[in-house]
């Protein structure tokens, strides 16, 4: 049998197997029940107890003293150690675990961890570079990985040299991560709240943390219905405010600037930009940070399990891997996995446009093409693309020649399309492929 691997992703700690995620777990720890507890548990009761809550454990992982006193912890290494531990608890890991580790990480930070990993109840049978194992499923002479941490950013440049994978240069984007976003996002509708009901949720400490629970969800319906209407109860009294998908779009462009800055320094013309497919999903994400190519969240266990004999070292003499041979990911495509239900809108300029059975056409169709609707496109957009929905599948068509892009990839005639893909013409507007309850 083989090993499973533990990503060290702060934003989401995850335990996978091929084509299965075991455990998930944010960054969050919270001794405010003396008892100390992590994870989402931790994370909801992080903004009732500030003092008492702990998020940056990962990222500043060491073995300096913590700078609150506490006599469950001395230092970060003891918070990761408890989290780990609690992550990988109820998982069977008898055949070992492969460590997916950030790019950002020092030297000193790779010799705690190792200590960490030593005091575990499982074994550790490799130690590798998390954005090494998402790059290895791209087919690009030289790629940027991007990823979102908590607190930051992180851009990890990779090139093919001579027969190897090898990593190039890695940069941190501070006050770039989620969490700069939900403080965004949490901002933008604090002050709709005081703008249509004269109430400011995060003048308590209650309401201010049933705005980061509810943080997901209320995006979510947002992109479905472009408009949100939410409630909060305080004291008896309910408040409630309307919300609109373009506010998180809006807010959200000053944490992506940030990113795109740091870009532009580090990526050539013909470097491939990679990213997880979830990330695809973060509000305006896709329109600020031009040419990503989303690969599939799979592609990290499944290089991992690809280059097994490459990676895996006995448990007493760990090596951090940084390179792998070049040879394309035969286990997961990274292309998005077809999802079990098919989109039945399109999102354009904010507006959600039914796909109905047969061919609907964005631009001019040409003269003979028998299409059930057209929607219009602005004066200078002349590359049509027609959706065409059949029982099973949603198709693209397209010119030869079409300029339009599907998640930073040119469309190909006849393409299959799936749920949460984003199609894109060059200064032009963006479509997204949702659903609709």
């Amino acid at each position: 049998m083989s090993p499973h691997l533990i990503e060290l992703q702060d934003h989401s700690l995850s335990i996978r197997a091929p084509g299965e995620v075991l455990a998930q777990s944010p960054g969050f720890a919270s001794i405010a029940g003396g008892t100390p507890v992590y994870g989402d548990q931790a994370r909801q009761i992080a903004r009732l107890h500030p003092r008492e809550s702990l998020n940056q454990f990962w990222l500043q992982l060491s073995m300096d003293p913590l700078a609150i006193k506490t006599p469950h912890f001395r230092h970060a290494a003891d918070i990761a150690h408890g989290h780990l531990q609690s992550l990988t608890k109820d998982i069977d890991l008898a055949n070992g675990a492969v460590l997916g580790v950030p790019s950002s990480y020092t030297r000193n930070q790779l010799a705690v961890l190792l200590g960490i990993v030593r005091q575990c109840s499982f074994n550790a049978v490799g130690l590798v570079d998390l954005a090494l194992l998402q790059a290895a499923g791209s087919d690009a002479d030289e790629c940027i990985v991007l990823d979102l941490q908590l607190h930051q950013a992180v851009l990890t440049r990779f090139q093919r040299i001579e027969g190897m994978l090898i990593k190039d240069k890695v940069v941190q984007v501070p006050a770039a991560g989620m969490l700069a976003l939900q403080d965004a996002w949490t901002n933008m509708i604090t002050d709709e709240f005081l703008r249509q009901s004269r109430f400011d949720p995060k003048h308590n400490a209650e309401t201010e943390q049933y705005l980061y629970n509810q943080l997901e969800g209320w995006i979510e319906s947002c992109r479905t219905n472009n408009e949100l209407q939410v409630e909060l109860n305080h004291k008896g009294t309910v408040y409630q405010a309307r919300l609109a998908y373009e506010h998180f779009i809006d807010r959200s462009k000053h944490v992506y600037a940030r990113i795109v800055k740091e870009l532009e320094q580090l990526k050539a013309r013909e470097t491939a930009l990679h990213t997880r497919t979830s990330l695809l999903q973060l509000p305006g994400f896709t329109l600020s940070v031009p040419g990503l190519i989303a690969l599939d969240e799979d592609i990290t266990v499944a290089s991992c399990m690809q280059h097994l004999d490459h990676i895996r070292r006995p448990a007493d003499n760990l090596q951090f891997i940084t390179k792998l041979p070049a040879t394309k990911s035969i286990a997961v495509s990274s292309a998005v996995r077809l999802p079990t239900r098919l989109p039945t809108h399109a999102l354009i300029d904010h507006k959600a446009i039914s796909l109905p059975a047969g061919k609907i056409a964005f631009g001019k169709p040409d003269p003979g093409v028998e299409v059930a609707r057209v929607v219009p496109l602005a004066a200078g957009i002349t590359d049509t693309l027609i959706l065409e929905k059949q029982a099973r599948t949603l198709l693209a068509h397209t010119s030869p020649d079409s300029a339009v892009n599907c998640n930073g990839v040119p469309v190909k005639n006849g393409q299959s399309l799936q749920l949460g893909d984003v199609l894109s013409w060059p200064n032009g507007p963006v479509l997204q492929l949702i659903t609709v309850e």
